[in-house]
């Protein structure tokens, strides 16, 4: 009997060793260096992703975090908002208690750049794709009317846009949502865009990661390739005993394992995108991947590849630490990424906790 307590004891110990949390992680084997506070910085990027979840009438901390980094920021830096700019379901139809939310939503992110001497740049993520092409575009033009053109990008739905940050930096943004989503209820998807197939945006961006060879390569896009947060199969306790115990287990079980979604990892879409854009980016040795899609914070080294994850603007949830991962924390706030002139980078994380 009291070896049976025992077996007991040690699954439990071993089922809450592997759940996901929500505490800061650091990797054991992270080594300390050396970084010089007098480089210059070429550029400076603040990145915070699913940041549409403020409330009717308030507004998101993080974002307040993030004003405050922006209002003192050079003219040499970029804030880009990284999808899942408005929840649950895009921006829908006007004159709808929906689209009245939708609208707040968008504004509390454009006051947090209302001071803001760099560039802004919104992207879309899969929420903002829920209210189809339609309202995909409402959101888009919305945006650019209160920002300028091309702080929404790509525009029109289509898949991938090149922005020249410098001689030395390049911007490559990358509609995930346009390849993960089901074309058949978007039949007009691609009526505005020169790329028409999955194939074709597969062609671009390997031309653009060539070209950009040598240079520091930024790849925004929603989904990240990398991460140890639910999307990619790790759970909290919490998530584990939701509706109810076991059955919670049975319902991550179901998800980690059968694709149903295309905003998981292991969907057949996600697979496919995600392993095309890891064998392309090899041909490129300075690429920085900069993503939301998950409510945490995550610097994540695999591949040779870099991971940046920043999507807990207004909400979060727990990750899980794992061999590649140098860094994870699932709380609300953002990351600023330094260009130096050097071809050096820097990321760091700000956290609206304490």
């Amino acid at each position: 009997m009291r070896i049976r307590q025992y077996v007991v004891l040690t699954q439990i110990i071993i089922f809450i060793s592997a759940c996901a949390t929500y505490s800061p992680q650091f990797n054991p084997k992270n080594t300390a260096i050396s970084f010089s506070k007098n480089k210059e910085i070429a550029h400076s990027f603040f990145l915070i992703g699913d940041a549409g979840g403020s409330p009717m009438g308030s507004k998101a901390k993080a974002l307040e975090l993030f004003k405050t980094a922006l209002d003192t920021s050079p003219q040499n830096s970029t804030a880009i908002f990284l999808g899942d700019n408005i929840y649950p379901s895009g921006f829908p139809e006007k004159k709808t208690p929906q689209s009245k939310l939708a609208t707040h939503q968008l504004d509390t992110q454009i006051q947090s750049v209302s001071n803001f001497k760099g560039n802004t740049i919104f992207i879309p993520g899969n929420h903002d794709w829920y209210s189809g092409l339609k309202g995909l575009k409402r959101q888009e033009k919305y945006i650019e009317k209160a920002l300028g053109k091309n702080s929404f990008l790509p525009e029109n739905g289509c898949p991938i846009k090149k922005v020249k940050i410098s001689d030395d930096i390049v911007l490559i943004i990358i509609d995930s949502h346009w390849y993960l989503t089901n074309w058949n209820k978007h039949p007009t998807i691609n009526d505005d865009c020169e790329i028409k197939t999955r194939e074709q945006f597969f062609d671009e961006f390997e031309g653009l990661i060539k070209k950009a060879r040598g240079k520091t390569t930024l790849v925004a896009m929603h989904h990240p390739l990398y991460s140890n947060g639910p999307h990619a199969g790790q759970y909290s306790i919490q998530q584990h005993l939701k509706p109810f115990p076991i059955l919670g287990s049975i319902k991550n079980i179901i998800r980690k394992t059968g694709g149903v979604t295309n905003t998981d990892q292991i969907n057949s879409y996600y697979q496919s995108l995600k392993k095309r854009i890891i064998t392309l980016a090899q041909e490129n040795e300075k690429v920085i991947f900069l993503s939301g899609h998950e409510h945490s914070l995550q610097y994540i080294v695999q591949n040779n590849l870099t991971q940046i994850v920043s999507g807990s603007g207004s909400k979060k949830t727990a990750t899980r630490l794992t061999d590649n991962t140098k860094f994870t924390y699932g709380t609300n706030g953002y990351a600023r990424l330094d260009v130096y002139k050097d071809g050096a980078s820097h990321v760091r994380f700000y956290s609206t906790e304490k």
